[in-house]
């Protein structure tokens, strides 16, 4: 799986320090579809704690969060295998969790009067629901779509560190770059996957 700007070997080092918690959820009888939830409900949270601007907090969500959209993943496999039902919540569970984050981002901006971060809110929340798009579709037609700097798990991390340094040194202008940072890089990434796909489809 591509990373983007998150080196896969950080991305792989996570995947396997979380593999005794996976194992012993699995050995208790929690399912994937659980933690799925349960995450989302986390990501939800925590975004509505940094829409009320309580950062700490909304980053102690989110971070838990992120890690309980990890962890269903490798419960799965830990189980044999995922199934499509539980693919098709993980990632819708994606989709809403991403929407409620920009909509606090977004929330915020306009609250404050701040241009920039509204709008880099609303054009993250575009280009991220047109990447994740872009290549569930290019896969309904048989072509690969992970190409660019962006994908979920790069634009996650990115906002937590921009939203980490908020929480820890009220550096709040270092959430609205992140976002912004977000939205360039997303936006890069759905137009090199369209163009992939073009190219793909157009030689067939």
């Amino acid at each position: 799986m591509a990373h983007g700007v998150v080196p896969e070997s950080a991305a792989r080092a996570a995947r396997q320090g979380m593999g005794p918690l996976a194992r012993a959820l699995r050995a208790a009888g929690i399912s994937a579809n659980a933690i799925t939830a349960v995450g989302v409900v986390l990501t939800v949270a925590g975004a509505a704690l940094v829409a009320l601007e309580m950062p700490l907090a909304g980053l102690v969500a989110l971070i838990v969060g992120s890690l309980a959209d990890t962890l269903d993943g490798l419960v799965a496999r830990a189980s044999g295998g995922g199934t499509k039902a539980g693919a098709f919540l993980d990632s819708t569970a994606d989709r809403i969790a991403d929407a409620a984050l920009f909509a606090a981002a977004a929330w915020l901006g306009a609250t404050h009067t701040d241009a920039l971060l509204f709008w880099a809110a609303l054009v993250a929340l575009s280009g991220s629901s047109l990447v994740s798009y872009v290549r569930a579709k290019a896969e309904s037609l048989g072509v690969r779509a992970t190409v660019g700097p962006a994908p979920r798990e790069a634009r996650l991390a990115i906002l937590l560190l921009g939203l980490a340094a908020w929480a820890l040194f009220a550096l709040g202008a270092a959430f609205t770059y992140a976002v912004l940072v977000v939205a360039i890089l997303a936006s890069i990434t759905a137009l090199q996957r369209i163009a992939v796909v073009v190219r793909a489809l157009g030689r067939t």
